[in-house]
Formats: C-alpha cells, structure tokens, sequence
C-alpha cells in the first residue's frame, strides 16, 4: 500500500505539472502577442518620433513575435501532454475537431495560424512583395480579439474572477493600443492629404 503512494503522488504532480504549463503557457503567449502588437504599432506609428530607434523596435518586434509563438507552441504540447482532456495534434491543429468545446478551440487554432503567418512574412520580408507583407500583418488586428475570445470561453480557469479580471486588462490594454493605431493612422493620411494640395 505505502508502496503504491509515491507513484501515485508522482502521477498527480505530473498531472498538474502539464495542467500548470499550459495555463502559464497560453498567459505568457498572451501577454507576448500584446506586445508584439505594441510594438509593431509604435513601429508603424513613430508616435515616439524623434526619440525613438527604428531598427531596435523592429528587432525587438520580430523577436516578440517569436517568442509568442514558441510559447504558443509549448501551450499546444502541454494541452496534448496533458489527461484532463483528451487532446490530439487533431485536434489542437485541424478547427472544429476538438471534442472540447469545438468552437472556442477553434478560434485559438485560427489565432494560432494568424501568428504564424504574421511571424513568417517578417522574416521572409525581403522575399514577399511589399503588398503582400501588408495585409498578412493586417490580420494581425483579426488575430488579437481571436486570442482574447478564446481565452475568455475555453479553458479551465473561465469563470474565475481573476482570470476574467485578467484577460479583460489585457484585453483593453490591446484595444486602446489598436485605437492609437487608428488615431495616429488617420492623422498621417490628413497630413498627407495636405501636402499633396499644397
């Protein structure tokens, strides 16, 4: 009997060691994908013009993207490592085929692919044409209420308030980063618009 308690103890702590891997996982991923968008923006922006350093934020964009990804990949292999629900490379890759809450893994598959796009046309930037280099990162806006959904409705931690607390920080955080996009966006065209007449 006293035996069978170590193993058993071991088995429980493996359990919970995947189960804390992919919740830690898939926050970092979320956390990096903000900003990754962030800085993407303040690239795209030069809101901190003259003070801030294209190349660096560049590097440091592209490097964040990375990062959200390996994270997001670690996230997918531990929700496979992991018993609590029954996961197969299926099923975390392919939408619509989870027997777990189909819809809302579906939308952390689609974000998923979004990154990884995005990720790839920066480094294949010298490669792509400029046009297409554009509208694959434009998903990027797509990709973050993506993320922000599914982490809202699936996993185990929905309904607890700090997780929702959390997620909705985050969440606001992306959206007011996004309206700067917007905002700043709309200035630069005025002002385009204005020394074209001129």
């Amino acid at each position: 009997m006293s035996s069978q308690q170590p193993i058993g103890a071991i088995s429980l702590m493996n359990n919970h060691l995947w189960w804390n891997l992919t919740r830690a996982s898939a926050n970092i991923a979320m956390i990096l994908i903000l900003l990754t968008v962030l800085w993407g923006i303040l690239l795209a922006t030069r809101v901190l013009k003259p003070n801030d350093r294209p190349a660096w934020i560049r590097d440091l964009h592209t490097w964040l993207g990375g990062l959200a990804v390996s994270f997001s990949v670690i996230h997918i292999l531990t929700l496979i490592a992991d018993s609590y629900v029954h996961f197969t490379f299926v099923s975390v890759l392919v939408p619509f085929t989870s027997s777990w809450r189909p819809f809302q893994v579906s939308l952390g598959i689609l974000a998923f692919y979004i990154l990884v796009a995005v990720q790839a046309s920066s480094l294949m930037m010298k490669m792509i044409s400029k046009t297409a280099w554009h509208r694959i990162h434009m998903a990027s806006y797509a990709q973050f209420p993506l993320v922000i959904l599914h982490a809202l409705t699936s996993g185990s931690d929905v309904g607890k308030n700090w997780y929702a607390g959390f997620t909705m920080s985050v969440a606001m955080v992306g959206a007011a980063i996004i309206g700067l996009r917007i905002v700043a966006g709309k200035a630069s065209t005025r002002r385009t618009s204005s020394a074209t007449s001129k």
